[in-house]
């Protein structure tokens, strides 16, 4: 039986950039140009609806005051994650990458142990609380400006 070793990236944005992977203890992996230090986590993956429209994931790491720290801020700030799995050589180095989420800090909690944070996928426009666009005449074309419409 074949052994598939993964490992996972990840990146969390804000006014700067924390880099984390999972796999390598104890040292740094330098990945197109980032530097990921090691953390213990893991990635529950996409999940989709139905519809195919609710494509959430799930990020889990140990419970500690460094952790709680910035977590709090990537929920109340909502935070843009980037996760890349990644397959992996015997020896641990990378040999390709397999799946890029990209996921926006919706929800989180801890308790005495761990820390999960739920990504919304950034496609999500209800829940992401992405900004409207207003009917104008440049997308739209003649806009009425009465009730009385006769059709």
């Amino acid at each position: 039986m074949a052994e598939i070793n993964l490992g996972v990236l990840l990146t969390l944005n804000n006014n700067s950039s924390y880099q984390f992977q999972n796999y390598k203890v104890g040292t740094s992996i330098s990945y197109s140009g980032a530097e990921y230090v090691f953390a213990p986590f893991s990635f529950t993956g996409a999940v989709s609806n139905l519809q195919g429209d609710n494509l959430d994931a799930g990020l889990v790491f140990a419970c500690n005051a460094v952790t709680r720290a910035w977590a709090k801020s990537a929920v109340d700030e909502g935070w843009v994650g980037v996760v890349k799995v990644m397959l992996l050589k015997e020896d641990s180095s990378i040999e390709k990458m397999l799946y890029t989420y990209t996921g926006k800090v919706a929800s989180g909690g801890w308790d005495d142990t761990r820390i999960e944070l739920s990504l919304n996928t950034v496609m999500d426009s209800v829940r992401g609380s992405i900004p409207g666009r207003r009917m104008n005449h440049q997308l739209v074309g003649n806009i009425p400006i009465t009730a009385a419409i006769n059709v």
